[in-house]
């Protein structure tokens, strides 16, 4: 199915719960960066039993079409929002990965919809870097300023950015830029749902001792840890949906 919002087309999928009863639950999946419906559509399918699922393509993935101006976390919020407003849904909870997160962070932290329950898993949105980072990024801003003066190759300068940045396109990138720069910390104490991150104690993206900072500033929040990536999720399938099944029970 399609939604159009600020001449974007959005594509999405709403799984009707095969038990029809009066006042049954939603679930809004929210995929990471590069994901589509697919990275949780396993996931809906199994709760679709007893709750309403709702999945979606963040542009430009998926089957969702090309942004037609950079966005910001904001913007791609307003979008789930809107998304929400035009199926009538007001309450939900979500399940989100990554940059999925960071959506759902934004949605629960600004009271626009009720969100009672938020399963997080590989979260994004705290913006820490490692010594290491700091120094390919001083070096990168570095080179930047040799290849104004024309004393590095402007070719090579884009060779030193990261994969994914290199195969964005110029709206894309612009985009991107606004989501890594963006730091959600400020943003978690205003999260009033009910909060579970399920992570991987080997993420090297978005590392576990993010979590002991999601816990300090989200005034209900548990950890659960499984012996995985930043996919733990996909690589412990059936452990993640026992625990979501028992978390939204």
């Amino acid at each position: 199915m399609k939604f159009v919002y600020k001449d974007v087309e959005i594509n999405y999928i709403y799984l009707k719960s095969k038990k029809k009863t009066k006042g049954t639950k939603t679930i809004l999946f929210l995929h990471g960066w590069g994901g589509s419906v697919d990275s949780f559509k396993f996931f809906a399918e199994c709760e679709q039993d007893r709750t309403n699922c709702i999945l979606l393509d963040f542009p430009p993935f998926g089957g969702s079409s090309d942004l037609v101006n950079p966005w910001t976390v904001k913007d791609y919020a307003c979008m789930v929002e809107s998304l929400m407003d035009f199926l009538g849904i007001k309450s939900l909870n979500i399940v989100a990965h990554s940059f999925g997160g960071r959506i759902a962070i934004e949605l629960s932290a600004s009271g626009h919809l009720n969100i009672e329950k938020l399963l997080l898993t590989g979260c994004a949105g705290i913006k820490k870097k490692s010594f290491t980072k700091t120094i390919k990024i001083l070096n990168y801003k570095f080179l930047k300023f040799l290849s104004k003066i024309k004393l590095y190759k402007k070719e090579k300068l884009t060779s030193k950015g990261s994969r994914d940045f290199v195969l964005l396109s110029p709206c894309m990138r612009k985009t991107f830029i606004n989501i890594v720069n963006y730091d959600q910390t400020s943003k978690l104490k205003n999260i009033n749902s009910q909060v579970l991150l399920v992570w991987g104690r080997f993420d090297k993206d978005t590392p576990f001792c993010f979590t002991k900072i999601f816990k300090k500033n989200i005034k209900d929040c548990e950890v659960v840890s499984l012996n995985g990536g930043h996919f733990a999720y996909l690589e412990f399938p059936s452990l993640f949906l026992k625990i979501m099944k028992e978390f939204f029970s």
